[in-house]
């Protein structure tokens, strides 16, 4: 076993602490009294209590937690189809449809995102500017080559066509063959996806700011207003959002370990 040397050891502490670091200075002040000096002063659960004690803070995490739902929803039924649609095409075609499908909304910046979502949903009859249902669809939107990324790496690891001629063999149509043969398969992607989505959802800030009005507030964009008014509140919704996004993550982590010993 090839063991590091000094050098790199040193390297990787620097690495692992500036990561680490800046994300757990938000949830050690979530926990504290106060925090004027090097260290922590104090232990308290007050500052996540203030969450669900401040109308505003709530609401805009029921806010997000619908948002989030849906925004998974939404890209299971698109993702899911799309990725079995590529699966079984052949050659450059398909080759192109992936690339296009995992890199193109990848490359736009947000902010032509959300200028392209205001343009397209601003007038009737589907305005939707302002409201929860222009935020859904702009998650949906930011999630799903994440989404199509993970589903197609499912479908790869399982031989489609095989499964789908003997599923079609014996009878079961389309519906029943994505039902009882396809997701099955495939489902540990599809749920390491939608984890990934959900977890990109509930942090989301910069298109959320652009396209949502005053009754559709997430709790990225209470968080930001919170930064100006309490810094301690702040800190308990910033430390909120790092657990969600550490408990997608382990679910990605043991999912995908888990489609790795698939396929070997």
């Amino acid at each position: 076993m090839h063991r590091l040397s000094a050098f790199q050891v040193l390297l990787l502490i620097l690495l692992v602490a500036f990561v680490v670091v800046p994300i757990a200075m938000p949830v050690i002040f979530s926990f504290s009294l106060f925090w004027q000096d090097i260290l922590p002063e104090g232990f308290t659960l007050r500052w996540y209590q203030k969450i669900l004690a401040k109308p505003a803070t709530s609401r805009s995490l029921g806010v997000s937690l619908i948002v989030a739902t849906s925004a998974v929803l939404l890209n299971l039924l698109i993702a899911v189809p799309a990725g079995y649609a590529i699966s079984r095409l052949h050659g450059r075609f398909r080759r192109f449809m992936t690339t296009v499908a995992r890199v193109l909304p990848l490359v736009l910046p947000p902010v032509i995102v959300g200028t392209a979502l205001l343009l397209a949903f601003s007038k009737p009859p589907f305005a939707f500017s302002g409201t929860i249902w222009m935020v859904i669809v702009a998650h949906t939107l930011l999630g799903f080559p994440f989404m199509i990324r993970n589903t197609l790496a499912s479908f790869d690891t399982i031989d489609v066509d095989t499964l789908s001629e003997a599923a079609a063999s014996l009878g079961a149509n389309l519906w029943q063959r994505l039902r009882y043969v396809i997701v099955p398969n495939v489902l540990p992607g599809v749920l390491a996806g939608a984890l990934l989505v959900f977890a990109i959802s509930i942090g989301e800030f910069e298109v959320t700011s652009m396209v949502a009005g005053f009754e559709a507030q997430t709790l990225p964009l209470q968080l930001f207003q919170q930064i100006r008014n309490d810094m301690r509140i702040a800190s308990a919704i910033s430390a909120f959002l790092v657990y969600v996004s550490l408990v997608c993550f382990l679910g990605m982590t043991w999912l995908g370990g888990y489609l790795r010993e698939r396929r070997a």
